[in-house]
């Protein structure tokens, strides 16, 4: 009953948007380090020793409030890697309602942060630990074994697309809430090797779609995101993009998780949520998607 509830809120905040253009949800970089290099990240392209000074807690609190005041309600916390900053996390988790965190998972959220994670898991322990290095598997699994508050997070690329049934049985078998997934693309100013090109999708799309016939309460795209996605060039109808604010973590003000992410060959999971108000076709997938 408390997730219909949830449920029918968002649906509140979206018609309030609509009506009197008030955002109600934020996606902010909490910290620019990551301890980790990913052979598919592009957030440090060409900056072999990058580490940025963190901004006290003081800081964050006055911008959260600041947020919350203007009306925001939803909050994605990314990076670099958010858990670095866990103590940026818990504030997070007193102010806002609703937070999301996408995490590497190789440093834990403390188990009281009762919103959902997505973690990042890139395939079989080998295929993963080969593109976000050695060990990374094992920790995740240490981690969060069993956490409910887990959606794994697979980046789907040329080289890995065929495993991501094995990460969906993974998921299941192991009492995570399911897998969602993006779609590797380069940026505009850096180029991923392993990034899927717009004339390989069709091949990843019946990927996606085989796999959500096979094990649909598991694998938590709905049938729209997976039509979202099998168009690259979102440039001018991007909901997440258009109405949702996204700042870095010097609270300068940007398009979508980074100033250099190219929308014309998109594979952004945000992205293919799309307007709230398309997904009260699937409430429950929707749920799942939204609400721990």
């Amino acid at each position: 009953m408390e997730k219909i509830y949830l449920f029918f809120y968002l649906i509140f905040l979206e018609l309030k948007r609509k009506i009197f253009d008030t955002k109600y949800f934020a996606e902010v970089d909490v910290t620019d380090n990551c301890n980790l290099r990913c052979k598919h990240c592009y957030h440090f392209n060409g900056k072999e020793n990058f580490k940025t000074k963190e901004l006290s807690l003081d800081i964050w609190k006055e911008r959260f409030l600041e947020l919350h005041k203007s009306g925001i309600r939803f909050m994605l916390l990314v990076g670099g890697e958010p858990a670095l900053r866990n103590d940026v996390l818990m504030l997070a988790n007193q102010i806002f309602p609703f937070n999301y965190v996408i995490t590497n998972g190789t440093i834990k959220v403390p188990d009281f942060f009762k919103h959902p994670l997505f973690v990042s898991l890139d395939g079989t322990k080998e295929t993963n630990d080969s593109i976000r290095g050695k060990g990374t598997f094992s920790k995740i699994m240490k981690n969060y074994l069993q956490d409910k508050r887990v959606a794994i997070n697979m980046t789907i690329a040329k080289d890995n697309y065929k495993e991501l049934e094995d990460v969906v049985k993974l998921a299941k078998e192991n009492g995570f809430r399911g897998v969602v997934c993006n779609i590797c693309a380069s940026g505009i100013d850096a180029t991923v090797p392993m990034a899927v090109k717009k004339n390989e999708r069709k091949i990843i799309i019946n990927e996606l779609n085989r796999v959500k016939s096979k094990y649909p309460d598991h694998f938590l795209l709905t049938k729209s995101m997976i039509k979202w996605y099998e168009f690259a060039n979102h440039i001018g109808f991007c909901y997440w993009g258009d109405e949702v604010l996204h700042f870095d973590v010097t609270w300068n003000q940007r398009r979508c998780f980074g100033s250099n992410a190219d929308c014309s060959n998109c594979g952004c999971l945000a992205g293919a949520m799309q307007n709230p108000l398309k997904l009260l076709r699937n409430p429950k997938e929707m749920i799942k998607l939204f609400l721990y």
